[in-house]
């Protein structure tokens, strides 16, 4: 009699995922790196498996307890990992320390479905534009101090969580996409800022920001700082802080305000300058605990019927991250890849020969 034991299941359920990717991918070659002990794979280390990739070859990253390190971009590719928040796996995810942009032309990269700490888009002798970063959580983002070596890059569906200064700060980097992204700001500290050096090119349109700072003797906060000209729309602000009236500091100018909405769980904030902006408005998400974090899967960011939030938006549609198309997600799955939503052995001791019964469901990919 044997007993098909948990790293045994595990390594089943890995097995089963890579043949789900393979399935959906076709000219480009796919790397597997997994770093868990005893794994099988013949890559324990990212960059090995990007020193031996093609531009425009897939690496995925197993889900680990052990941080995967520093990578650094060489060439255009795609790393993908499971989703930072993934249902099955026991919530384990793909973590990297620091993803470079700084070594080569790897514009056209995409980076989705892991847990990061910094993206570094900071070279200034090669180009890395178009690089698109979707569904992940990360600490901070850096862009670059030209105009013309990081460009066009797309921020989108990440969950972005800290306690100190700065989500993204985008330098002179120009066209820049920052939308249906969920921001979290843990520290109370009114002069961290979360946004710096927003152009008149960056559009910041469709993300839900939770701030928990609270307001300085004149009742201000930093939010945005050193900002200038950029189009800000469609977003949701909700504060949690006290003594708050206004996010006026930062030495910011020209910021487009249009279709957003401020909430204030404590305080009245002031109105926002620019045009159909909802102050002061309960946004009615269809399920929010404001004192969690806004990565909880009890969240639902929907919007209520009825509630001022509903077709608010520029393009007469919710306001928030479930608008434009973008298929937002609490878990971070990657958009190109099927995921597992059930994974049950029901008889979990066999005999040898005998049939192992396992019962699979997974949810399509979207992109193909």
């Amino acid at each position: 009699m044997k007993l098909f034991n948990p790293s045994e299941n595990k390594r089943f359920l890995i097995v089963f995922v890579f043949s789900l990717i393979m399935q959906f991918t076709y000219a480009q070659s796919v790397f597997v790196v997994d770093n868990n002990q005893g794994a099988s794979t013949g890559y324990t280390s990212v960059q090995a498996a990007i020193n031996d990739a093609q531009a425009g070859d897939i690496i995925y990253l197993q889900p680990s307890p052990n941080n995967y390190g520093d990578i650094q971009m060489t060439k255009p590719l795609h790393i993908y990992g499971i989703g930072y928040n993934p249902e099955l796996n026991n919530g384990v995810n793909s973590q990297v320390s620091n993803i470079f942009f700084r070594y080569a032309d790897a514009s056209n990269s995409k980076i989705s479905g892991l847990n990061i700490n910094g993206i570094y888009l900071d070279n200034t002798t090669f180009p890395n534009h178009n690089v698109v970063i979707t569904n992940n959580r990360i600490v901070f983002i850096n862009g670059n101090s030209t105009t013309n070596r990081a460009n066009n890059v797309i921020v989108s569906g990440n969950f972005f969580y800290h306690n100190s200064i700065q989500f993204i700060n985008n330098h002179n980097s120009q066209n820049w996409i920052i939308s249906h992204n969920t921001f979290n700001r843990e520290s109370t500290y009114f002069d961290y800022h979360l946004f710096y050096n927003f152009n008149s090119s960056t559009v910041f349109s469709n993300n839900i920001i939770l701030s928990r700072q609270n307001g300085n003797t004149n009742g201000s906060i930093r939010i945005f700082s050193a900002c200038s000209g950029a189009s800000i729309s469609n977003n949701i602000f909700i504060f949690t802080g006290t003594d708050l009236a206004n996010f006026n500091l930062g030495s910011n100018s020209g910021l487009q305000y249009k279709n957003n909405l401020t909430y204030s769980y404590n305080t009245t904030l002031d109105a926002l300058t620019g045009t159909d902006n909802l102050n002061n408005t309960d946004p009615q998400f269809v399920a929010f605990n404001p004192n969690t974090s806004l990565n909880s899967t009890a969240n639902d960011f929907h919007i209520q019927t009825g509630s001022a939030a509903k077709n608010a938006g520029a393009d007469g549609n919710d306001l928030g991250v479930f608008n434009g198309g973008f298929p937002f997600n609490l878990r971070g799955y990657p958009t190109e890849l099927p995921y597992l939503t059930d994974f049950v052995i029901h008889n979990n001791i066999i005999t040898p020969g005998e049939t192992l019964n396992v019962n699979i469901k997974a949810n399509a990919n979207i992109s193909n």
